[in-house]
């Protein structure tokens, strides 16, 4: 969690934005979350909600409409995502005076996701995680790339940030200052992709954070959620991101096999709706490598190291001597899908 919303965020707060969309402070329940404060909720209506609550510090109130808007762009074509819902006010998005000066609490509301994340449920994954649904996620992300292509924001005040924007990108922030050598490989890792092509058909509004955790399942059918990320970068970079959690999601030894025998259908069903020339997938190793660097920054914005269990400790030492390394995250040849 970011530490600067830990310190401010009080309950008081969370029963405030919860009272604007018309929920009972008594009846959240807080989910695991990484960069915001989240809950879920049942209005008075019976319709599942969730309420996400960050501060300015993060998130403005512009730059929260930002992903509203793209978002309502995307349910407007009914592409299977969770849409926001308007408080009582009618507001998309809540702000709420912080008792400290200087900032603001942002609020917004969503439709639950209907379905179960796989996380939540092994069972589930087990019987469905194969080349159907995988088929599936790749007519989603076609879908979603199709329909961003078109889109542009109503008002420039609402435009989200460059892939290169994001603040872990800048590795110099949060890295310690004696890793020269991490900041060396992502520096090249960042002038190689700062060489790709930005066309209407390669480069638009992406999730760019589309990964097991972000998608319910149900009954054949899958629901995209979490666009607080979404950014403008190449559209391959989104295909990247869930091949890096899949991975994530494997043994070391046993990732190769398990992202090549996912990522031949996500394509078949990626292809039928958009092309994916082999070119672009010739990035896909920049990416997934410019993702490892995301989380080791983002491991030393959120974690104190002296506070870690060895094992943590071990897993992102690993990081740290793989990126120094240039040890590819995968050893897939990508342009043979």
């Amino acid at each position: 969690m970011h530490p600067e919303l830990v310190r401010r965020f009080h309950e008081p707060i969370r029963d405030e934005a919860a009272r604007r969309y018309g929920l009972s402070p008594e009846q959240l329940t807080e989910l695991a979350a990484f960069e915001n404060f989240v809950y879920e909720a049942e209005n008075d209506d019976g319709e599942g909600l969730i309420l996400r609550i960050s501060h300015s510090t993060r998130r403005t109130i512009d730059y929260t409409l930002g992903e509203v808007e793209f978002v309502r762009y995307l349910a407007a074509a009914r592409i299977p995502i969770a849409s926001p819902v308007l408080s009582e006010a009618g507001q998309f998005v809540e702000r709420i005076e912080d008792r400290e000066p200087g900032g603001y609490f942002v609020a917004t509301a969503f439709e639950r996701a209907p379905g179960i994340v796989f996380d939540d449920a092994p069972p589930l994954k087990e019987r469905y995680w194969k080349p159907p649904l995988f088929r599936d996620l790749g007519r989603l992300f076609a879908r979603l790339h199709n329909r961003a292509q078109t889109y542009a924001p109503s008002s420039p005040r609402l435009k989200r940030q460059e892939w290169h924007e994001y603040d872990v990108v800048d590795i110099d922030r949060f890295a310690p200052p004696e890793e020269k050598l991490v900041r060396e490989r992502t520096a090249a890792i960042i002038a190689r992709l700062n060489q790709l092509p930005r066309t209407p058909e390669s480069y638009g509004l992406i999730h760019a954070d589309l990964h097991m955790h972000n998608f319910c399942f149900a009954e054949g059918k899958v629901t995209a959620f979490d666009f607080d990320n979404c950014e403008y970068a190449w559209f391959v970079k989104d295909i990247a991101v869930l091949l890096f959690y899949i991975a994530r999601g494997e043994e070391r030894e046993a990732r190769d096999e398990a992202v090549a025998a996912f990522l031949g259908p996500f394509l078949e069903g990626y292809r039928e709706l958009r092309p994916m020339e082999r070119e672009w997938l010739a990035a896909v190793p920049d990416l997934l490598a410019l993702q490892r660097s995301m989380n080791y920054a983002l491991f030393h914005q959120y974690r104190d190291p002296a506070v870690l269990d060895e094992s943590t400790l071990d897993r992102w030492g690993r990081f740290r001597r793989d990126i120094e390394a240039d040890t590819p995250v995968l050893q897939i040849d990508f342009t043979s899908f």
